[in-house]
């Protein structure tokens, strides 16, 4: 028997103790053997089982035969209904009682064995060839179960190919064994007196296991070994390679273009087993650079078979103080790297009654970055700039308040006739029209001074007799003084208590 199935059926025995004790605690999120084997589809699985019962006067010693058959109704019952059963006697010689699926009636099936063992003899070389024919046919599963039980040594009648317990007839055997190509091949021995042949089923099968001698009436709990073991290597067989795999990680592009301060990113976690559900638990993504901080949420992160989960991951970079360059930028490369422990609610089954390896882990979990950021000063450079503008408007806005003052008094405006006409100066620019003062035309009144430092400040007029801008003309003048414009005479005066508060108004003096 090999290691696999010798772990599985201690693991298997393990489990049965444990159930039987009270008090100990189930693992929360583990599953046991019969739900990983639903989730498998073990009972889905064919598999062939070649029961050899000696058939021997001695079997009716004790009520073995009897047992046996009750053993075997157990045992049969708990088979797949897919599952192949081989049902064969021996004694003077081998029949086949039974080959067909197992189906769901185990009385049928036992029904089948003789009645009574009425045997003279007991062929066990002849048996054991008969297991190797039946393997051997084309409609053979791959995973394929050995069974012999017998109370008595190897004592073939007359005639018989197997006149001994060795010899070229024995050697053949052999060879016809080792050809056999099968996914998985167990052979047990049950004896069930103290002396027997039932050692002869290793000498064909190497792995075969002869199993202890047991009480009749425990016959039932023998037979659940090569049941579980031919289940487990089912289980083996669906599972493959799968057990190898794990989770694969998928970095975003983004980690190209993380900027300072906090960001936040996906990565995505998938299982690449095809049966087999995963937990990834004690997240953590590192970097190797120290001003480079991550977390992820915590708890496990359930992963069936397949299938695919995204996981948040927040980055935080500390780039660094501003610099003086309104458009410096920072780049620094950074290794990002997941970190995680893999394992499966099947974890126990896979690696305890299974006896696989199971190591599953992170694939992909590194991936390099470059993390980019704006650390010049261009806020500080915008708000200065906002600054001096607003100097510039204040001091051209003083500069021309200085140089073109408000002027104040009046205009007294004499034409040809000798008519005069009070114009009240008001703002900075005081409008000449027939309503304000009663002369025909337009013009504008405006100061001004030579220079800032200038404290002198001169009127300027501009006036046209028909309003239009060809006969416009201008002249300036200072206080108390006129000047001539359009056949009118312009004089500059202080304001008069009388008429400093005349605006538009007009008086009319005849010479």
């Amino acid at each position: 028997m090999d290691r696999r199935t010798v772990a599985a059926v201690a693991a298997a025995l393990t489990a049965v103790v444990a159930a039987c004790l009270p008090g100990l605690p189930a693992a929360g999120a583990s599953a046991d053997r019969d739900e990983v084997y639903a989730a498998l589809g073990v009972n889905q699985v064919a598999a062939d089982y070649v029961v050899l019962v000696d058939v021997s006067g001695s079997m009716r010693n004790g009520g073995r035969y009897e047992q046996v058959k009750r053993g075997l109704r157990t045992f049969l019952a708990a088979l797949a209904p897919d599952d192949r059963v081989a049902l064969v006697t021996f004694a003077d010689s081998t029949r086949v009682v039974h080959d067909g699926p197992a189906g769901r009636a185990p009385d049928q099936l036992v029904a089948k064995l003789p009645r009574t063992a009425t045997g003279r003899y007991t062929d066990i070389g002849a048996a054991i060839e008969t297991s190797l024919r039946l393997l051997r046919a084309d409609r053979a599963a791959p995973i394929a179960t050995v069974l012999l039980l017998t109370d008595g040594r190897h004592d073939p009648p007359a005639g018989s190919a197997y006149p001994f317990e060795q010899g070229y007839s024995w050697n053949q055997l052999v060879r016809t064994a080792r050809s056999l190509r099968k996914t998985s091949l167990n052979a047990y021995a049950v004896p069930l007196s103290g002396s027997t042949g039932a050692p002869l089923l290793a000498r064909v099968y190497p792995d075969a296991r002869v199993l202890k001698r047991t009480s009749i009436d425990r016959l039932g709990s023998q037979l659940e070994q090569p049941k579980s073991a031919a289940r487990a290597a089912k289980a083996r067989g669906l599972l493959g390679d799968d057990v190898s795999r794990g989770v694969r990680v998928s970095w975003p592009a983004e980690f190209g273009g993380i900027g300072a301060g906090r960001s936040q990113v996906e990565v995505r976690l998938t299982s690449t087993t095809t049966t087999i559900p995963l937990v990834v638990d004690r997240l953590v993504v590192r970097s190797d650079r120290p001003q480079v901080r991550t977390s992820v949420p915590s708890g496990a992160v359930e992963l069936p078979a397949g299938g695919t989960v995204t996981v948040p991951i927040t980055v935080e970079w500390d780039a660094g103080p501003r610099r003086t360059a309104p458009l410096a930028r920072v780049t620094e490369d950074v290794t990002f790297t997941l970190e995680g422990e893999v394992g499966s609610p099947w974890a126990g089954v896979l690696t305890g009654e299974l006896g696989l390896d199971f190591v599953p882990r992170l694939e992909d979990a590194s991936t390099p970055g470059t993390l980019s950021a704006q650390r010049g000063s261009i806020g500080w450079w915008l708000l200065g700039a906002a600054l001096v503008a607003a100097l510039v408007a204040a001091g051209w806005w003083a500069r021309k308040r200085r140089l073109y003052p408000p002027p104040t008094g009046t205009v007294r405006l004499c034409d040809a006739g000798g008519d005069e006409h009070d114009l009240v100066l008001t703002g900075r620019r005081t409008a000449i029209t027939a309503d304000s003062t009663g002369l025909p035309g337009y013009g504008e009144v405006t100061a001004r001074r030579a220079s800032l430092r200038a404290s002198e400040v001169r009127l300027v007029i501009g006036y046209s007799r028909d309003g239009t801008v060809a006969a416009r003309e201008v002249g300036e003048c200072e206080l108390g003084k006129s000047v001539e414009l359009g056949g009118v005479t312009f004089t500059w005066r202080t304001a008069t208590p009388g008429r400093a508060g005349l605006v538009g108004g007009f008086s009319r003096s005849s010479r």
